[in-house]
């Protein structure tokens, strides 16, 4: 059974064709693997599911690196992104999502929002034909947990005479009890109290 990557880069090598029929430079195979797409400055790239790294910054200065999000699985769709990104590889990433990049991806039947395209109907014809070739996507999706925001541990207290605001922590609520404020009005906790 072929491996993940072994199918992005057979489908690579059958796409190379679309991106240079549309008018994309040649290029040497790109590196391409599962992951996270992170920005820049190795932030997260919250919408992004695919990304393209320039050959410019990459260590050989001859292949550009690719990288598919790994909540995808539908083989047409992770086909899609792919060609997206092979775009990128050619006419490299300096234009952004304008002028080269542009005028190939809507060449090879890339539509919509250039930072986020889909298949036009004929792309999806042809790209469904090369996913009977290959077969299927052979990738489980990774399902991240969705971490909740912890927020502040400190709790709000305030001051009924003046309304000053300080907070504190639960632990010293609980062993020191309520401030004085430096009014000398009493303190209030305000919201749930435990």
């Amino acid at each position: 059974m072929m491996t993940r990557e072994e199918w992005l880069n057979k489908a690579a090598l059958e796409m190379k064709w679309m991106v240079i029929d549309a008018g994309g430079y040649d290029y040497i195979a790109p590196l391409i693997s599962v992951g996270f797409p992170k920005g820049s400055r190795g932030k997260s790239s919250a919408n992004a599911i695919g990304q393209c790294w320039d050959k410019s910054v990459s260590q050989d200065k001859q292949r550009s690196h690719i990288f598919i999000i790994p909540t995808m699985t539908e083989s047409v769709e992770v086909m899609a992104v792919l060609l997206h990104e092979l775009v990128h590889a050619s006419v490299g990433t300096k234009c952004g999502h304008r002028g080269p990049f542009r005028k190939v991806a809507m060449a090879t039947g890339l539509e919509g929002k250039m930072t986020a395209t889909v298949p036009g109907e004929t792309l999806k014809l042809k790209l469904e034909l090369l996913r009977r070739k290959l077969g299927d996507y052979p990738h489980t999706a990774l399902k991240p947990v969705q971490r909740g925001l912890v927020g502040s541990r400190m709790l709000k207290v305030e001051c009924h005479e003046c309304g000053c605001v300080a907070r504190m922590t639960r632990k010293w609520l609980n062993e020191c009890g309520l401030p004085t404020c430096g009014c000398g009005g009493g303190m209030e906790e305000e919201g749930p109290k435990w």
